[in-house]
């Protein structure tokens, strides 16, 4: 105390400038952390903003290269259905020539068709629109035949793509039945979609040198992908995560593909066609979106840098100016905090119990016969619980002390969590013995705390060789009252203490309230344990 008032001059000339100080260094700090979290911000907001300009720029770029494919497919598929109506009213034996012209007429006004064929049922050729004379193939071995010869609906049906046979292009195949008029199989109608249309307008997009534009049929196929590569048409894709990823969105759809097929990071959009089993693709790689914003990230973050250097500076500069000028005060202010710091030590060591870190019994006593009076003069209730470890001096000998020191502590901590309240108090009594204060409970809530320690102990499964239960218990003896002016503390201590004496008599490992204090509350909890 007297060191205390010694130093209390120097406490109280630290007290007024340590408000100065602080305000100065806290002012530093938000200025620099606003610093940050605004170029944070910024730099965030301009990312997102060019993200979704991205996305943007790709969803419409995926829709206007849908609609074209399916347009182009719509009009062939239109020129097709004609053909398929004329051929089977007017038969192709008796007008056979002009069909022939017809078809020849329809391709050269055109652009995207290859060419039209008609196949008899067993895949012959029977008509096609070629100029000049060809050898006549047979065509039962395609997906298309194979699939019209198979399937009785007389929709368009768009196949994978495939290499012509007669000008080893690859072409789609746009196809439909031919029916005789009982309905039986009578061909195929095809019509041959040149990719290298698709190619031609796919190369007329700003997709970047990375960018990606991919037409494919709903299994997997490949139509067309820009950037070209002739080997790829028609293989597989399903395995790629772009066309995972479309499975998962559905017809239309924007997402990130961190490692695409070709090791590029790129940011896609989805588009179905309306019409037809294909979908469109248009990625632009994430790299290319955001090189502006790295290049403006970079300098923006630059400056902050500098400028938060300076302010660091600055700062250090003038409080080493201050810390020099108030060394001796700081000294003197150090010493004291040592002194203050060893009181609170001592202070915190004779109230709590140096092993498990809660109350002591001293302070025990203090608290019980404080909430006692407390409890005298507010006519409320005040409940006591004493747990005991059973078996302990077993288990010291089986596993030793220092086992033992840490079952102890391990104890404490339960009894500490599962003290319910702030106001109730956990105390290590004695050695192996511990209790909780528990101020305005009744006897049925103290049982409930008791029992969801003794339960949590139980639960941990700590291991006990010596105790037949196998695992580390304690017993809980439990009293509650409404104290008069002629009863005292003792009355409660004796009272929980019975208590645990019932419980470890009638098994251990268990809650046992004190029988004389039995209530309706106690009879609904009765005696709990296992």
């Amino acid at each position: 105390m007297k060191a205390e008032k010694q130093l209390s001059p120097v406490t109280e000339l630290d007290g007024k400038k340590r408000p100065l100080i602080a305000i100065a260094a806290s002012f530093l700090f938000f200025v620099c952390i606003s610093l940050v979290a605004v170029q944070g911000w910024s730099i965030y907001s301009a990312r997102e903003t060019q993200l979704a300009q991205s996305a943007a720029s790709t969803a419409n770029m995926a829709r206007a290269l849908a609609d074209h494919a399916d347009s182009t497919i719509e009009l062939v598929d239109t020129i097709l259905d004609g053909v398929v109506e004329s051929v089977e009213h007017d038969g192709i034996s008796r007008y056979g020539e002009r069909l022939h012209l017809h078809l020849i007429d329809h391709v050269s006004r055109t652009p995207s068709l290859q060419g039209m064929f008609i196949y008899d049922a067993k895949g012959n050729w029977a008509l096609h629109s070629l100029r000049d004379p060809v050898p006549a193939l047979n065509n039962a071995d395609r997906e298309y035949f194979i699939y019209h010869a198979t399937h009785k609906d007389k929709l368009a049906h768009v196949g994978a793509p495939v290499r012509s046979r007669t000008t080893d292009t690859w072409v789609l195949p746009v196809s439909r039945r031919l029916e005789n008029k009982d309905g039986s199989f009578a061909g195929v109608a095809l019509a041959t979609v040149q990719l290298s249309f698709f190619r031609t307008f796919y190369d007329s997009f700003d997709i970047g040198a990375h960018g990606n534009i991919t037409i494919a049929t709903d299994k997997g196929a490949l139509v067309m992908r820009r950037p070209y590569r002739q080997e790829q048409i028609g293989a597989s894709i399903a395995a790629e995560p772009m066309f995972k990823q479309w499975r998962e969105r559905g017809a239309l759809g924007s997402a990130a593909i961190p490692v695409d097929a070709d090791a590029v990071d790129r940011m896609y959009s989805f588009r179905q066609l309306r019409r037809y089993p294909l979908f469109v693709a248009v990625g632009l790689s994430t790299g290319e979106t955001l090189s502006n914003w790295w290049a403006n990230a970079y300098l923006s973050t630059a400056w902050v840098v500098i400028l938060l250097l300076i302010l660091c500076w600055m700062g250090v500069r003038l409080f080493r100016q201050v810390t020099l000028r108030d060394e001796l005060e700081e000294q003197l202010r150090n010493a004291q905090l040592a002194l203050v710091t060893k009181n609170r030590s001592l202070k915190l060591l004779a109230r709590n119990d140096g092993l498990t870190g809660i109350a002591n019994r001293r302070l025990f006593d203090a608290r019980l016969d404080a909430e006692f009076n407390r409890a005298v003069r507010d006519g409320t209730s005040l409940a006591l619980v004493l747990l005991d470890v059973d078996f302990f001096k077993k288990y010291n000998d089986h596993y030793g002390h220092p086992a033992g020191d840490a079952c102890l502590q391990f104890i404490g901590q339960c009894i500490r969590t599962g003290r319910r309240r702030a106001g109730n108090l956990a105390a290590r009594v004695g050695g192996e013995e511990f209790a909780i204060l528990l101020p305005n409970t009744d006897l049925y809530g103290a049982i409930v705390v008791a029992e969801a320690v003794r339960r949590s102990i139980a639960t941990a499964g700590r291991e006990h060789a010596a105790n037949p239960a196998g695992i580390v218990t304690i017993s809980c003896g439990v009293h509650a009252l409404v104290p008069g002016k002629d009863m005292d503390s003792k009355q409660l201590v004796e009272a929980a203490d019975k208590a645990l004496y019932l419980a470890k008599s009638t098994g251990r490992n268990r809650v046992c309230p004190d029988a004389p204090a039995a209530s309706s509350r106690r009879e609904r909890a009765s005696v709990l344990g296992d």
